[in-house]
């Protein structure tokens, strides 16, 4: 299994990768050996026959680089999000199969028929029967983050988001929850076994469901400390009563613009209002908010970058990431862009998110050309940006 290289990013080794870290864990428990490489922070090393490639749109050239590489020697498989979408540019570039959405039964599956290996299924009819990520699979040591100055790991407790975004990449299911039990014993055993006492819960929306927080709390007290992602429309006072209690000293929220047209535009689901209301509540239960704002997205004006600077002057946060628009595989605008009245070319430099000064956006709106959405992005950067993560 491999994770390739994001050389767009600011720094690499920040989080593990946990999509190949659960593959991993479900394949050597069907009886399969697995060698796991992150090219963040190791070299080309393959050992196996058959090598399965997980990636982004963002690390797909990088990944067809490598195929080129590996192709008259093994067997390529390709996963994750870019290849759920784009299946035939996978094949055509180099892959020989591709592995669409949740992986873990049908890799397997896929496997077992490359290998005639005789195997015994593990079942996964609810998310709690998912393993817990092998994260003796790569070293953990290997990559940072600090929240509150201590050591953090990431962990995810849910998989999929039941919104429909217009710019958001996503599979069409339901989203499945583990249960504060599940949640709980993954903790403890990562406590026990690596020394982590602080998480980042990499749910697309972790507050979904209220009394699940409520019983994870009621198992795990205030021992530990989290940060998280949440929406503005499902803060409320209750919730971050629960958050403060369970040890969230940080959560980040999807404001995407401070213009209710764009928000109305590109299907988000709240207002400029009730994102307001989401920082000003956080803040009064001491939580550190850090603020994800687009620039560039269907609809964007000179006048709408200007709403989404003044709601960021009216609600100071703590941290924001601003970011440019690149039309998705999997998304409504990737796939209708002239309903969006958008105009962007798929190359090689469509991520959204990297390193200051390097960035360069691929689609232009109907007022705004791709240059002018890059200078408007690096102006308010400079002006809210502080470089700093909160920790």
């Amino acid at each position: 299994m491999i994770f390739p290289s994001s050389p767009f990013l600011l720094d690499e080794k920040v989080f593990p990768p946990l999509g190949i870290m659960y593959l991993s864990a479900y394949l050597k428990k069907c009886g399969f050996s697995v060698q796991c490489i992150d090219l963040a922070s190791e070299e080309l090393d393959v050992q196996a026959d058959i090598v399965g490639i997980s990636f982004t749109t963002p690390q797909r050239n990088e990944a067809f680089r490598l195929a080129q590489i590996l192709r008259k020697r093994k067997t390529l498989i390709a996963g994750g999000p870019h290849p759920t979408f784009m299946k035939r540019e996978c094949l055509e570039r180099g892959f020989d199969y591709v592995i669409e959405g949740a992986g873990e039964i049908k890799l397997a599956r896929l496997l077992r028929s490359l290998t005639g290996k005789r195997i015994k299924f593990i079942p996964i009819n609810d998310p709690d029967e998912i393993p817990f990520p092998d994260r003796d699979c790569i070293d953990l040591k290997n990559y940072k983050y600090f929240l509150n100055r201590a050591e953090t790991t990431p962990i995810l407790t849910s998989r999929g988001c039941p919104y429909r975004c217009a710019f958001c990449s996503k599979m069409p299911f339901k989203v499945k929850f583990q249960s504060p039990k599940r949640i709980a014993e993954e903790i403890f055993l990562v406590e026990k076994k690596y020394g982590y006492r602080s998480f980042m819960i990499f749910d697309d929306i972790f507050i979904l469901k209220e009394k699940r927080l409520e019983d994870l709390y009621s198992i795990l007290g205030s021992s530990y400390q989290f940060r998280c992602f949440v929406r503005a429309d499902l803060v409320n006072e209750r919730i971050c009563e629960i958050l403060r209690k369970l040890g969230v000293v940080e959560v980040g929220i999807g404001i995407e613009s401070g213009s209710d047209k764009i928000l109305k535009i590109n299907r988000k689901g709240t207002t400029s209002i009730q994102n307001s209301l989401a920082v000003k509540i956080l803040h009064s239960f001491g939580i550190r908010v850090k603020a994800f704002i687009i620039i560039g997205l269907p609809g964007e004006t000179e006048e709408t970058v200007e709403e989404t600077r003044e709601w960021l002057l009216r609600n100071p946060v703590e941290d924001v990431d601003i970011t440019i628009f690149q039309p998705y595989p999997g998304s409504a605008i990737f796939a209708n862009p002239e309903t969006f009245g958008v105009k962007f070319s798929y190359d090689g430099n469509s991520w959204y998110k990297g390193r200051p000064g390097f960035y360069k956006s691929s689609c232009d709106t109907k007022t705004l050309s791709r240059n002018r959405i890059t200078e408007l992005r690096d102006k308010l950067e400079l002006e809210f940006k502080k470089f700093s993560s909160g920790s």
